[in-house]
């Protein structure tokens, strides 16, 4: 599997940012939902505080941040998640 090539400019960007930031202090909760689904099944509970994330055969499970950048430990997460799924090389662990 790989990431789909028709993603928009801003999920591309956003893709790119979990991919080659070592630590993405600046990745905003909106932005990361809007690319996760354009590449994954999303699910929203709790008015949007929490997210289940499917992507082939994985799945993980996200709480919103409560300042505005997604934390450093979501983003590897993430990270590792797209690597499994064959959409990133692996980037900056």
């Amino acid at each position: 599997m790989h990431a789909p090539e028709d993603l928009t400019p801003g999920a591309r960007h956003t893709l790119d940012q979990i991919e080659y930031h070592p630590t993405t202090h600046n990745l905003g909760w909106h932005d990361l939902v809007v690319m996760l689904e354009e590449v994954a099944d999303v699910e929203k509970s709790h008015g949007g505080e929490k997210i289940v994330v499917k992507l082939g055969n994985l799945r993980e499970e996200f709480t919103r941040p409560e300042g505005t950048p997604v934390d450093e430990q979501t983003v590897l997460t993430l990270r590792r998640m797209f690597k499994e799924a064959g959409f990133i090389e692996g980037g900056k662990a």
